[in-house]
């Protein structure tokens, strides 16, 4: 399973309401289903973020392109293509910020071990063990 996969499912299983109760928003609203439905659509979003780690670290680390992207919809509503190049980097972000690392998804406050040096090699039958207690 992927990233994507796996964060729609994970979605699934802890907003599995607030997406329900979107999708049938706007499903029943077809014409006017992006105002109508702005409360089901930000009930999802606060599930999304609270509960898949993920998500809140790609809205984090690409803020910059969704608010770029968010104004140059709002500014073309005639003609949205016009705002493809600022999808593309929207785009281009949430690829390189939605990848997992291979110690998980991102957590809050986490602090890792202090790394040594690349020029710091281990020496002798220490194996790099530099003494201290």
């Amino acid at each position: 399973m992927d990233v994507a996969d796996n964060t729609v499912a994970l979605v699934t299983k802890h907003c599995g309401l607030q997406l329900e109760l979107y999708q049938k928003c706007v499903t029943q609203n077809p014409e006017n289903w992006d105002i109508k439905c702005i409360t089901q659509k930000r009930a999802l979003a606060k599930c999304s973020e609270d509960n898949v780690p993920i998500i809140k670290h790609v809205k984090e680390m690409c803020d910059p392109f969704i608010k770029d992207y968010d104004a140059c919809v709002m500014k073309n509503q005639q003609d949205p293509t016009i705002c493809l190049e600022s999808l593309k980097r929207l785009f281009h972000c949430t690829e390189e910020h939605g990848k997992l690392p291979p110690s998980g998804p991102p957590r809050p406050n986490a602090t890792s071990p202090p790394q040594p040096s690349t020029s710091e090699k281990p020496t002798g039958t220490t194996y790099g063990y530099r003494g201290g207690v």
